[in-house]
Order: C-alpha cells, then sequence, then structure tokens
C-alpha cells in the first residue's frame, strides 16, 4: 500500500518474543493514521478493567500514511495507551525524526505488551527487530541514553524515543522524549517506565511511496501559501505553544 511500511510488530516484554503482522488494509483504510490504528489494536488487545501499569497493559508507537513521506506535517507519531491517571484512553502526538525512521525501518506500528524482568530497550533496523538489555541505560536522563545507544550501535543517524528518571519511577506526569527534546506530551512515561522499556531505537534506509508524487507537491504548496498569510500560523512560528496562552486563559474565563 502507498503510504505504509505495511508491517506491524508486536512485543511482548514478559516472554522476551517478538511477533510480525502484516498491516491489514481494511484496517487502514477503516482506521486512519497512528490515532486510529491505535485505538482500533488497544480496544481488541486489552482486556475490559486492563491496569494501565500491569502487563495486560499496551502501549503502542503508531504512524500513519503521510508519516516518512514529503507531505508537510507529516513527520509525527501517536503514542497510545490507557492512562493510570483517568483509567481512560490516552494519545499524545510527537514530531520530529522517529516517526519516520520507524516507517522506513519498516514498520507502521509497535505495540508493546508485559514488563520485562530488567531494563530493556528495543532496536528496529531495516526490519528487524530485538529486546536488549538497558540496565547501563537505567538512570539515565534521556539525552545521554539517546548519546550512549550511537555510540554503542555505531549508528550515528539512530533516533530514539527515551524515558528518563521520572518515567522509571512511573510519575504520572512523566513524559516520552524523542530526538533529544520532542514529546508527545500528554503522558506514557509511567506506562513505558512500568514495562522496564526504557527507549525505542530505530534506523532505516527503506522508502515510503505515495500514489502520486505530484499531487503532494501541488498540496504541500498551498499550505505553504496559507501559512504565510494566516495569522495564527506566524504566531505560532514566533512563539509556538505559548502563543495560545492567553486564548486558552481567555476561554476558560468566559466558561
Amino acid at each position: 500500500m502507498h503510504g505504509y511500511a505495511g508491517k506491524m510488530l508486536f512485543v511482548d516484554l514478559t516472554h522476551g518474543t517478538l511477533r510480525e503482522k502484516p498491516l491489514p488494509e481494511k484496517l487502514a483504510r477503516l482506521f486512519l493514521g497512528g490515532y486510529g490504528i491505535g485505538a482500533r489494536i488497544l480496544y481488541d488487545m486489552m482486556p475490559p478493567g486492563a491496569d494501565p501499569l500491569e502487563p495486560e497493559s499496551v502501549l503502542g508507537f503508531v504512524t500513519g500514511p503521510c508519516t516518512g513521506t514529503k507531505a508537510f506535517f507529516g513527520s509525527r507519531y501517536t503514542l497510545v495507551h490507557k492512562s493510570p491517571v483517568t483509567g481512560g484512553w490516552n494519545d499524545a502526538n510527537s514530531g520530529g525524526y522517529f516517526g519516520p525512521e520507524l516507517k522506513k525501518a519498516g514498520y507502521d506500528t509497535v505495540f508493546v505488551s508485559g514488563i520485562a524482568a530488567r531494563p530493556v530497550y528495543l532496536l528496529i533496523q531495516d526490519g528487524r527487530a530485538e529486546i536488549r538489555d538497558a540496565s547501563h541505560l537505567w538512570g539515565k536522563d534521556t539525552k545521554e541514553t539517546w548519546r550512549l545507544l550511537k555510540e554503542e550501535l555505531k549508528q550515528p543517524r539512530l533516533r530514539v524515543v527515551a524515558i528518563g528518571p521520572a518515567g522509571e519511577k512511573m510519575s504520572l506526569l512523566s513524559c516520552l522524549i524523542n530526538d533529544g527534546h520532542r514529546a508527545p506530551g500528554r503522558g506514557g512515561g509511567a506506562v513505558m517506565g512500568a514495562k522496564k522499556l526504557k527507549a525505542v531505537a530505530v534506523y532505516g534506509t527503506g522508502e515510503i511511496t505515495v500514489a502520486d508524487p505530484q499531487k503532494v507537491t501541488e498540496i504541500n504548496k498551498k499550505i505553504a501559501a496559507n501559512l504565510k498569510k494566516n495569522p495564527g500560523a506566524q504566531a505560532f512560528g514566533q512563539m509556538g505553544t505559548g502563543g495560545r496562552t492567553g486564548a486558552s486563559a481567555l476561554a476558560a474565563i468566559r466558561r
């Protein structure tokens, strides 16, 4: 399928097993993007009443059809899991290089269940995946973890999403960090820490195709033209997410 690597990876940390499945076209069409596929798979895999910090909990790293292509704003991946704060659905997304690299490494999704006996990290390289010991990384912050893994694997282009000490200690506010400073910013660190999963490291050389590259270019040009004259986009470029703080506060007061 255009826009997809075509494979899903399922990791059981309790038993130390990895299982690949083809991404069904029906699933990709009915549940669009990382959010949609993530919701469907978690619904199927997790029993009712599952504890977010116990082995039956599933943590998903899920990409969409634009991830890894030249489509503007298509570099994101979505983190999905059951929230240890609310007991309900939780999703967050992050930009940067991790999502596209996961696709280039051969997988559209990674779903992790179980709890490892000791700290581990997941290594994915060009269609191959393995679980490795991460005892030497436990206690390190996310930037140090990324640096050490690049040195250990002798791969300067390695992309890593990791937790720091807060996630290891299962702080409910903790987040994952990829590319050293980007975060799917609505939790997840506690779930990853409960699984003793320190990091997911990916490297790939594959290519994600699109059906009509020229059409993608045309759409990108229209988006760029709109962004140049959009006040909201200009404010975001100058101040980032903080540019919305005033509007959010005003909306809260009005409510």
